[in-house]
């Protein structure tokens, strides 16, 4: 990829957005249904068809709203009325309040409606309501008082990341512009429940996603700007840049990409290397290389659809750090990032970068309890990109599934009004551990109550034909050709681009006669793996179908181990191939139905223990010891709950609770350090760095900034609700406060 630098100069930062507002502007305002007042897009089950949605149209509203023109906001009034129209009012009715997903669907059943329609409501009628019709402005009023009592109902669980914020932020802000105390002391309730809920875990719930990260950010960027009080606006500064941090360790400038695991991603995000996170990264720092269109799809225009118009509304507010980090992450590479997503339900992920890829593994199976293809399914549990120069992009990638039936890319739509194409969705339970370039990664059944005549793991390698070299072992593969046959002992090696890839299959479990592990074409032509667990007549499994009963004796065994290296690591693939015959791999189940399956190469040792009894995994051990995940690690920043922090030469000491230490201490710039509590809960503070100490007998909610100016000042900022008690800085630093500064809690 370039070498560029990213910069967010703010004239240059106003001209990309007011350029992608004028872009999305025009294409919203080409769809626009002059009948219906609403945006219309073609049906994806009938193309001759129309749908209209009303969420997407009221960014477009909202954008004529502020325009001067009488037209303009007359057109604008009926776009809202329009979106008004498919509210649910009947009284009784169970989600009174709520919204058809398109205008003329006969009843609610995407309960996310609400909040995509209040996401951009809500702005309009705090900004502009003013400039509606009298009339329109009372039905309003009552449209908002029904959708925040449904919000209150629905009680959307903060593990459904983005969905979860648009309803704090509806709560909020539609509470306050109804001057309702009810709405708004829910709201707060609710707000501090995810604040604590988020930060004693680590990374959002909906870790990681190309698509669903990039609406975070924006959701969190609503709140600080229209949220009512200094307390939660800047509560939400500071989770905001939590996750634009969680979005900066995962970037990989080498290939562009945003590298795995990934909780949700659409298709096209995959294949095109195009998404809502890297958007709003484009939007922020201009570097080109966010918006490249990928090996598999894509063009390189910036964004500017009907979509993006909400895009060019947020002010993302991308920390000062971002643009440090990017500028030279390059310097850290090889590391490690370990994050944690949920700790008590054991959702962590693990990413290695280099300079020639980038491998990601998750810990076990994404969901938030619905087993919905509209939300679970999307995972990418391991996921690598890695460095393909000669190629459009200049990146390849790998991925696996569990694949049933054939349910692969193309087979599937999760609804009549989405398409087939839009995923390639995952059908089985996974597990895995990550050291370095190494991983684990085990498959387990899901319930399957249909027929099956198709069961396999999946290791697909996206680039297919176009790969430079293929091995079985030390057997060349012909590409041209299909079903060549492997053992559970053989290596399967790709070299292509900037590595190695190395995959053996673990020794599956076999359901019937035949179960074969052989490599195979997907649908769009890619090189897959498939390690069947069954290949053969439909039947019912009785054993599998509900994973309990008379008949249950346990999970099948199904999964693989991978080892990445660049190029210039190994002269040879052969070479490569003889590092992979010295390692170790032992696979067994226990009489308690425990498996155990261990991988030990190069140094490093990692082992996977998954109980196929009930379905989930049974612990890790990384290089020896029992694996106890962090809330965060990386080159860049630390955080953690047990009262001292430390990264490049600085030290945070508080009292045990939830804190961020963000570091950057060499490489290009003057060094900077950042002290995070995200909680209204005082501690006493010293944070130390090499450039002194700074001390409080209190500290609360806020941020303090430390870092040594282009004229070789030291300049201490303090952005906190309070100001801390005693504080004491080293002689001749200059200490900011952030104006104004508040200077007592709501």
């Amino acid at each position: 990829m370039p070498t560029e630098q990213p910069s967010r100069p703010d004239a240059e930062h106003a001209e990309r957005v007011a350029r992608l507002h004028a872009r999305s502007l025009e294409a919203a305002r080409s769809l626009l249904d002059p009948q219906r007042h609403l945006i219309a897009l073609p049906s994806a089950s009938d193309p001759t068809l129309k749908t209209y949605w009303q969420a997407g149209s009221l960014p477009l509203a909202y954008a004529l709203l502020a325009n001067g023109d009488p037209d303009m906001r007359r057109e604008a009034a009926h776009i809202v009325a329009a979106a008004l129209d498919s509210q649910e009012t009947t009284p009784g009715h169970p989600h009174r309040g709520n919204w058809t997903w398109l205008a003329d669907d006969p009843e609610v059943g995407d309960l996310n409606a609400i909040q995509f329609v209040l996401r951009w409501l809500l702005p309009l009628l705090v900004d502009h309501s003013h400039r509606l019709p009298a009339d329109l402005q009372a039905r309003c009023r009552e449209s908002v008082r029904l959708a925040l009592e449904e919000e209150e109902r629905m009680q959307v669980a903060p593990t459904f990341s983005n969905i979860h914020i648009v309803s704090l932020f509806a709560l909020l802000v539609g509470g306050a512009w109804l001057d309702d105390e009810h709405f708004l002391a829910v709201g707060k309730a609710r707000w501090a429940a995810w604040v604590d809920f988020t930060v004693n875990n680590g990374a959002p719930h909906e870790y990681n996603s190309p698509d669903y990260l990039g609406w975070q950010l924006s959701g969190l960027a609503l709140i600080h700007r229209y949220a009512p009080g200094p307390a939660i606006r800047l509560q939400a500064r500071l989770m905001l840049e939590r996750f634009w941090l969680h979005l900066a360790l995962h970037i990989h400038q080498p290939t562009g990409q945003m590298a795995g695991p990934h909780s949700r991603a659409y298709w096209y995000t995959m294949a095109t290397g195009r998404g809502a996170a890297k958007d709003a990264l484009w939007l922020e720092t201009g570097l080109d290389w966010a918006k490249q269109p990928g090996p598999y799809g894509g063009d390189d225009a910036p964004p500017g659809n009907f979509m993006t118009l909400a895009m060019a509304l947020v002010d993302y507010r991308a920390p000062d750090y971002l643009i440090g980090w990017l500028a030279h992450q390059a310097d850290k590479m090889p590391y490690e990032v370990r994050e944690t997503a949920n700790r008590d339900e054991g959702l962590d992920l693990t990413t290695y970068c280099t300079p020639g890829y980038a491998l990601g593994t998750a810990s076990r199976t994404y969901a938030i309890g619905t087993d919905c293809f509209y939300i679970e399914h999307e995972a990418n549990n391991l996921m690598l990109h890695y460095k393909r120069p000669s190629e459009q992009g200049g990146w390849g990638m790998m991925y696996s599934r569990y694949v049933v039936n054939e349910r692969h890319w193309g087979s599937m739509g999760p609804a009549p009004d989405r398409p087939k194409t839009g995923n390639f969705y995952e059908h089985g339970h996974f597990a895995g551990v990550q050291q370095r370039n190494k991983a684990i990664a085990l498959y387990a059944l899901m319930p399957e109550q249909q027929e099956v005549f198709s069961l396999k793991t999946v290791v697909a390698f996206q680039s297919g034909a176009s790969l430079e070299r293929v091995w079985i072992n030390d057997q060349p593969v012909d590409l041209a050709e299909s079903g060549q046959s492997l053992s559970a002992d053989d290596w399967l090696i790709v070299e292509d681009g900037g590595v190695y890839v190395g995959v053996r299959a673990l020794q599956p479990s076999v359901l019937r006669r035949d179960a074969p592990i052989q490599l195979e074409r997907g649908p769009l032509g890619e090189l897959w793996l498939a390690i069947y667990n069954y290949r053969g007549a439909a039947i019912r499994f009785w054993e599998y179908a509900s994973l309990k009963g008379a008949f249950w004796r346990g999970n099948l065994r199904a999964g693989f181990v991978v080892e990445v290296a660049e190029r210039r690591e190994h002269p040879s693939a052969a070479a490569f191939l003889a590092h992979l015959r010295g390692a170790h791999i032992a696979d067994t189940v226990d009489a308690a139905c425990v498996r155990t399956v261990s991988y030990t190469n190069g140094g490093d040792s990692l082992a996977l223990r998954y109980d196929l009894w009930k379905t989930q995994p049974a612990g890790r051990v990384i290089a020896g010891k029992a694996y106890a995940p962090p809330h965060l690690t990386s080159p860049l920043a630390v955080q953690g709950d047990a009262g001292s922090l430390a990264l490049s030469g600085a030290m945070l000491y508080t009292q045990p609770q939830p804190m961020w230490l963000i570091a950057l201490a060499d490489g290009p710039g003057a060094p900077s350090y950042t002290a995070v509590n995200p909680l209204d809960r005082a501690t006493p503070l010293r944070f130390e760095t090499p450039l002194g100490a700074v001390t409080a007998s209190a500290w609360g909610l806020g941020r303090i900034g430390w870092r040594v100016t282009a004229d070789g000042e030291q300049e201490i900022t303090v952005d906190c609700l309070r100001a801390p008690k005693d504080l004491i800085v080293p002689d001749g630093a200059r200490v900011v406060w952030r104006d104004p500064l508040p200077t007592h809690a709501e």
